[in-house]
């Protein structure tokens, strides 16, 4: 019988920490409507702190309790915000920004490759032109 409470035991510790370890691999983004900027608490039900978060910030998911997640923030800060200012997925705004940029990115090596296209164009031209040169100096 002590064998079996042991065993119970150790198996609800395991799935204690694994449930833990599952909720610190969670990411999650910040999200809210208009200003765009998410409240933080000290605590779930506590007062709203005075300092506000920006939409779109990547964050941990620590511990989730009620309608709260507890988050660790890049810069290491822990707060408490409410579940319904989190979402898994990246938040448009930011989708939409970092594939302007990749378009940017894209755009600018478009337009070396056609420099480097113009430029190959231009030699092969002047080889052909001399080639045909030598063909009929030889000729002569």
């Amino acid at each position: 019988m002590p064998n079996t409470y042991y065993t119970v035991l150790v198996r609800l510790i395991t799935g204690l920490l694994l449930c833990h370890f599952a909720y610190a691999d969670e990411a999650v983004y910040l999200r809210s409507a208009e200003p765009c900027l998410v409240d933080a608490y000290t605590a779930p039900g506590a007062e709203i702190m005075p300092e506000k978060l920006k939409c779109g910030e990547k964050a941990s998911v620590l511990e989730r309790k009620d309608n709260f997640a507890r988050i660790q923030l890049n810069n290491e800060k822990i707060v408490w915000v409410t579940v319904a200012n989190t979402t898994p997925s990246v938040p448009a705004e930011l989708e939409v920004q970092r594939l302007t940029k990749y378009q940017e990115q894209i755009e600018a090596e478009l337009a070396s490759l056609k420099q480097q296209v113009t430029q190959l164009s231009e030699t092969s031209r002047k080889l052909i032109n001399t080639l045909i040169e030598a063909e009929a100096a030889k000729k002569k």
